[in-house]
């Protein structure tokens, strides 16, 4: 039986505008970037984490643009990285998705041992110019929601809770994966820091909000109970890679003359393997002939 994807993130605002907020179910979208990399669950739990938080830092820009968070930590984990569009278009990858080490003495997995508890979250701002915009913090905590929202303090002077889960069966399956995004802007009041706080410290857990509420709308209304919220933004992210022939034989172009002709010399086809989707791409000896033609002509 296949089960309705319930795929969406909301982007709204709160107490007469004092608020900002974003919340997320992304459970098939972590679980289709599961199947893609074979993820193992604490790796699957890391890269579902930054998906989520991806899509939602997408929310913060034009269209046109692009966003990716990376983090990499001194963890068995390595690099993980995703990237996001406004219009929810999202893809993702991790360098090491065996990793899966044992998990928390209170039975959770641990995807800070996974990440590492020492190394770097940058949030990458692709705005169209010369030069992405690059903001990066040493991570604190390797949990990536933690690091998330210290990035926000330090690198962007913005308070914010940070809430992400993700939940994995026994068959390695998700069941449930998201999180939520919440801002105090500058000047909110005593009161309505003091209610967020109530609010966010009595909630459950981000992945059993997801798992049983389903809709983050009512994730809100548990988060914002009291604010009078408004919806401003619904966007439905889905795993999208966009990657094609034509760019993966362009990447061969970047191959130093001797390494395609030694490529030629083997008389075996060469494939590029895409880091995100782990679609293949194969060329062969007289299509590396042809772009070893090319450079050579200038």
């Amino acid at each position: 039986m296949s089960v309705r994807n319930t795929d969406v993130m909301i982007r709204a605002l709160a107490a007469g505008g004092e608020v900002r907020a974003f919340a997320i179910n992304s459970t098939h979208l972590c679980e289709r970037a599961r199947r893609i990399h074979h993820a193992l669950p604490a790796a699957a739990a890391a890269l579902g984490r930054v998906l989520s938080s991806t899509v939602m830092l997408s929310a913060t820009i034009k269209h046109g643009e692009r966003i990716a968070l990376r983090v990499e930590g001194d963890g068995p984990l390595g690099i993980v990285f995703a990237q996001a569009t406004p219009d929810g278009c999202t893809r993702g990858y991790l360098q090491y998705p065996e990793v899966n080490p044992p998990s928390t003495p209170q039975g959770k997995l641990d995807v800070a041992c996974a990440v590492g508890r020492q190394g770097e979250l940058m949030v990458i701002r692709d705005l169209g110019m010369s030069e992405p915009y690059v903001g990066r913090v040493p991570l604190q905590t390797g949990e990536i929601g933690d690091d998330l929202a210290y990035y926000f303090a330090a690198s962007e002077q913005q308070p914010s809770a940070v809430g992400l889960g993700v939940m994995v069966q026994a068959d390695q399956r998700i069941s449930a994966a998201g999180g939520y995004i919440i801002q105090p802007l500058p000047g909110a009041s005593e009161a309505v820091l003091s209610l967020l706080e109530y609010n966010i410290s009595t909630a459950p857990a981000p992945s059993d909000l997801i798992l049983s509420l389903q809709d983050p709308a009512r994730v809100l209304d548990v988060l914002l109970d009291g604010m009078n919220w408004q919806e401003l933004e619904r966007t439905y992210p889905r795993f999208y890679c966009g990657c094609t022939r034509a760019k993966s034989r362009k990447a061969l172009t970047a191959l130093s003359s001797d390494d395609l002709r030694e490529m030629i010399a083997e008389g075996e086809p060469t494939h590029i393997s895409c880091d995100f989707c782990g679609r293949n791409y194969y060329f062969s000896t007289d299509e590396l002939a042809k772009v070893q033609a090319r450079k050579a002509e200038g």
